[in-house]
């Protein structure tokens, strides 16, 4: 079995100064309350990509946690898995994102050159992108579907390796 076989990164992203920018942290901090498998890495890249930028080759899942602009209410989630137009879905992030596209795409290629990984995007529709440190109730309330979604995900990729 190859040793990045079922390796999962959570990149949190996001700007935990502008409320609902903050998104990401927000669920980075949830998903710490709960016990992750060993091969599931989290990581807090805020507004870069460095923080991933060495180990981003380690994984064969990348799970992107942040605000998304998608056209629905506040608080509504995008479940996406990202195949091959990843600059149609980055258009969805909040200004103070859209500064990291270009390393998110970098990052995306690199990847997907030389083998198979699976890159997903949850994100939720943000109500309020202003200076402030609160997240919104609608942000707020949306966050126990995502850390069920991410659980679930974590989990078929943990009986996947088992039948392995």
């Amino acid at each position: 079995m190859d040793a990045i076989q079922n390796r999962t990164a959570i990149i949190a992203l996001g700007d935990s100064n502008l409320r609902d920018a903050g998104t990401g942290q927000y669920l980075l901090e949830l998903i710490s309350e709960i016990e992750l498998p060993v091969n599931v890495d989290v990581y807090n890249c805020g507004i870069s990509t460095e923080c991933i930028e060495n180990d981003i080759d380690s994984y064969n899942r990348i799970v992107l946690l942040t605000a998304h602009t998608h056209g629905d209410a506040a608080g509504e989630i995008l479940f996406t898995t990202i195949a091959s137009d990843i600059e149609s879905v980055l258009k969805g992030l909040p200004s103070p994102l859209q500064r990291i596209k270009d390393q998110l795409i970098k990052l995306y290629t690199s990847t997907s050159r030389n083998r198979q990984v699976e890159w997903i995007l949850i994100g939720i529709e943000p109500k309020s992108i202003m200076p402030g440190a609160s997240i919104s109730d609608d942000v707020i309330k949306a966050a126990p579907k995502v850390l069920n979604f991410i659980s679930d995900l974590l989990q078929e990729s943990a009986q996947k390796q088992t039948v392995s």
